[in-house]
Parts: structure tokens; sequence; C-alpha cells
């Protein structure tokens, strides 16, 4: 689900498709090949015979399993996300996971849970606003990606959260896909694009487009989409010049979502269960991208590190 003002400029800038994880009161996820194997077996390689997966964490970090009603995955929690690193583990300490569903699934994109209102939630309902009753300051980093396996925070749009502030308790892990160079581009462009519509000072651009729409101008509408497109064109050439190499690669051979770079709040990654991240992405789901039939997390617990 995607903001009206979103929408309206994503038609006006077409180079840059519109990726939102929030809308209204919701917390939400708004896509890699599948891989049958676990992430120990599951080593993308290219000609320079590099592994570029990222599914190792370093002994520090600390780990959670996490049990499902189609299998289990083990997640690694950075540190250094403090904020979010603590919160979620007095969260699964305090069995607050135990029982949730995977209340919003989307192919070769996420699979995302937290909403404690699913764990009585009935079938074909819609979910998403449910939380602890607090959220989290951002803690994004442009150190840290949204590559395949990742594990972040659900929140609000800007619209109604303009200091990216996270969901207290709803998360997302990335399935997400292959992506050319040139596609990094437009996915970057996506972000360049967020911070453009969320900037209170280009609201105007924001008006004139709806105005344009309305009326059915598609000459004025032309004209402004290349208005925007060389507004955006030098912080994106910018943006893009300054992502290293490595990080390209592995978003070319790993996958992952580069679109919610510097957008959302990276606090670990998915170190084993990738089958069954594969798994959820690709169950059937209903017009809500909720799954037909119902996968909850059995239970949630720290198995080292805290």
């Amino acid at each position: 689900m995607k903001l009206k003002q979103t929408i309206i400029i994503a038609a006006i800038l077409t180079s840059a498709a519109a990726f939102n994880l929030g809308c209204g009161n919701k917390n939400t996820v708004n896509l890699m090949d599948s891989f049958s194997a676990d992430s120990n077996n599951a080593k993308p390689t290219t000609g320079d015979g590099v592994d570029y997966s990222d599914s190792t964490a370093p002994a520090s970090w600390t780990r959670v399993e996490i049990k499902t009603s189609v299998g289990t995955m083990i997640v690694a929690l950075n540190p250094a996300q403090k904020e979010h690193h603590d919160n979620f583990v007095k969260l699964v300490n305090s069995k607050f996971y135990d029982g949730v569903l995977f209340h919003r699934v989307i192919k070769n994109f996420m699979i995302q849970t937290g909403d404690p209102k699913s764990k009585l939630a009935r079938a074909g309902a819609m979910l998403g606003d449910g939380d602890p009753g607090y959220t989290l300051p951002s803690e994004i980093k442009d150190t840290l990606y949204h590559f395949r396996g990742a594990l972040s925070a659900a929140r609000q749009a800007d619209q109604v959260n303009p200091m990216k502030r996270s969901s207290g308790s709803q998360f997302f892990i990335v399935s997400g896909t292959k992506y050319s160079e040139a596609d990094l581009r437009l996915a970057l462009g996506n972000s360049v694009f967020q911070d453009f519509i969320a900037n209170p000072a280009n609201s105007e651009y924001n008006k004139r487009g709806e105005y344009y729409a309305q009326t059915g101008n598609q000459e004025a509408l032309d004209q402004l989409q290349q208005e925007v497109q060389a507004l955006c064109q030098p912080k994106l050439d910018a943006q893009f010049s300054k992502i290293p190499d490595n990080v390209k690669k592995r978003y070319m051979n790993w996958g992952g979502t580069p679109h919610l770079d510097n957008q959302y709040t990276v606090f670990g990654k998915l170190i084993s269960g990738y089958h069954v991240l594969d798994f959820i992405e690709s169950s059937v789901t209903d017009r809500n991208d909720r799954p037909e039939k119902d996968i909850k997390i059995l239970s949630a617990s720290v198995i080292k590190g805290q």
C-alpha cells in the first residue's frame, strides 16, 4: 500500500519505482533467486571465484533461534545497533514473539512478522498495526545494507514518521532479488526520490503533479518529470559513486533490496535457515500479502550472546 502523495509523484518520476514500507498507521514493508540449500551451502560466486554471500556474522553477535511452523531459522543481532538489539532480546526473552504470524509476505522482497494482534487473528483479517506500545529511534547507517537475509525493522511511512522511527516489535527478513548495475541505479534513484518528496521544501512539486494528473495535462506532467529528474540526478550520481564495489557485486550476485538502504534500520542478519525463508516467501498470499495458510513463530529464544 502506498500513500497518495507517493503514487502521484511515482507516476511522474518513472525512473524511480516507489516502494514504501508504511501506510497510515501500519508498520509495513513495501521485490533473488530461490535457494533450496541452507546458508552454509548457498555460496554464489562469479567468474573471479569470490564468494559474495552474506550469511555469516561475527562471534560477538547475539544468536536468536526462531522456530516456525515450517522450519527453524537463526538470526544474528548486531550489538552495535544497541537500541534494536537490546529491544529484540528483551522481547524474545519475554516470549513476545511466540505465536505471532508472518502476516505480510512478498516474493523476491521480504517476509514480515512481529504484530502481536496476529496471535488471535481470524482468517483473512488485515494485520500490521499492532505493536508493544512504543517505537524505537532510528539507527540507520549508510554502512549497513539490505542484502538477502538482512534483519530490519519495519516502520510507518515518512509522511507520518519523518524521523524514521522503527516499530517496537515488527521486523522483516529480506529475500530480495539480484540486481544488475543499471537496476542498482534505479533502486538508488528510488531512495533519492523518497528523500526528495519527504522534504517539505518540495511539497509544491507534489501539488503540481496532483493538479496536472487530475486535469489530464500530460504535457505539463512530462515537463515536471524532467524537472524532478534534473533535480535528483546530481544526488543520485554522487551517492552511486560512493557505493563500494564489493557492495555492488554483492547485490548483483547475492541479492537484496537496495532501495531500502538508508531508509530502514538494519540490525542483524539471517545466518541459518535460508530454505525456510525461501519457503515462506513463496507462500500463496491474499490481496493484503498475508499467507492464505497461517505461518507462525512457535518460539524464539536466545541461544548465544545474552
